[in-house]
């Protein structure tokens, strides 16, 4: 998000983004968002996309934009109270935006392709990128979960409590871990 909104603001692109999924930080009384998703323009299309060029393709390419068509369908996130864990399930699909997709495959290939090792074999460089992406979800979890456990956070479901403001995942864990880069959550 971070280098997408001064992309946007170097190329005078207008650009919105919303919480996919907060977890409630009762200690600080914040929502950490642990994703975001960029909301498409008017027409329905991103709004980097001017025509059928990417504005950003050759400064940065998001991790979802490298995986394209191998898309995330469901994320789901589950909290433990008892562990102080919180758990990832990420299911993937080929998406059927995809014209080459839509072209290659029938309805009947497209769901085998929920099968990791069949997906690899169609479109190894996004199947691996998606992989990078689950890493990085996986590294926010951890460290997460590690702070509930001793005590530094106390976590619960944020849908159920809107009227508390929202941080950024990687800001409000740096509050933590200082040491971390961008490179390593992003």
């Amino acid at each position: 998000m971070y280098v997408l909104e001064s992309l946007a603001r170097d190329l005078d692109v207008r650009v919105k983004f919303a919480p996919a999924y907060t977890l409630l930080d009762t200690i600080s009384g914040v929502r950490v968002a642990l994703s975001y998703l960029m909301l498409l323009d008017e027409e329905g299309k991103c709004p980097f996309l001017k025509g059928t060029k990417c504005l950003v393709h050759g400064l940065y390419k998001p991790l979802t934009c490298r995986s394209f068509p191998y898309l995330p369908k469901v994320i789901r996130y589950e909290l433990d109270p008892v562990a102080k864990e919180i758990r990832m399930e990420i299911n993937f699909v080929m998406s059927t935006l995809c014209p080459v997709v839509r072209s290659d495959l029938s309805p009947r290939e497209l769901v085998k392709m929920r099968d990791i090792r069949i997906a690899v074999q169609y479109a190894p460089r996004e199947v691996q990128v998606a992989r990078e992406t689950v890493e990085k979800r996986l590294l926010y979890a951890r460290i997460l979960s590690d702070l509930w456990q001793k005590g530094y956070v106390d976590l619960q479901d944020g849908g159920s409590s809107p009227f508390y403001p929202v941080v950024n995942g990687f800001a409000f864990i740096r509050r933590f871990r200082p040491e971390l880069t961008i490179k390593d959550l992003l």
